[in-house]
């Protein structure tokens, strides 16, 4: 599929917010075609009672992208800020709370970080509560895990993946909640 650019189009390129738009006379006034990055499908595709009118719209809705578009770049600039040694985390389960804690073993970059899974205590709140506190034991790996690399997903924040399901934050060393079935 291709792009639809209208016959006689001024084309405008914006490559802060990665936008090209066409503007062009319309049956029914001033028009654009804006399209984001490499897609075929139009973004915006307006026609308005004037010119000013499709420039002032156009107008906002590149600063709209270029705002999106550096917000992106700084989230992929900004790295993870975990050091060797630093405890991580995995909270998930469904009906339950499972915990899983990580050692960071390498960082190769400021955005990827290398992870092994370290033992936790569990220390149950009550009599027949089936729920209680985890807190991790640094430096003893678990005897099946492998290490993993994952992404920096902001500051003291990982990826997730096959090896941790949802995201790994940074552990504060307080004992984090754990609840289980039978």
């Amino acid at each position: 599929m291709t792009r639809f650019i209208p016959a006689n189009a001024e084309t405008r390129e914006f490559p802060a917010a990665a936008v090209v738009a066409y503007c062009y006379q319309s049956d029914r006034g001033p028009a654009f075609v804006a399209y984001k990055g490499r897609q075929t499908k139009p973004a915006r595709f307006y026609a308005f009672p004037s010119d000013e009118r499709r420039d002032a719209n156009l107008a906002d809705f590149v600063k709209q992208q270029t705002e999106a578009e550096d917000w992106k770049r700084a989230r992929r600039e900004t790295g993870h800020g975990l050091a060797v040694g630093d405890i991580v985390y995995s909270c998930w389960g469904y009906e339950q709370t499972n915990v899983d804690f990580f050692e960071v073993v390498r960082v190769p970059s400021g955005r990827s970080a290398v992870v092994r899974q370290i033992e936790k205590e569990v220390t149950e709140s009550g009599a027949g509560s089936m729920s209680g506190r985890a807190i991790a034991k640094p430096g003893q790996f678990h005897a099946t895990a492998k290490e993993a690399t994952h992404r920096a997903a902001g500051l003291h924040c990982l990826t997730g993946g096959k090896s941790a399901p949802g995201s790994l934050s940074k552990w504060d060393g307080r004992p984090l909640s754990v609840s289980w079935y039978a």
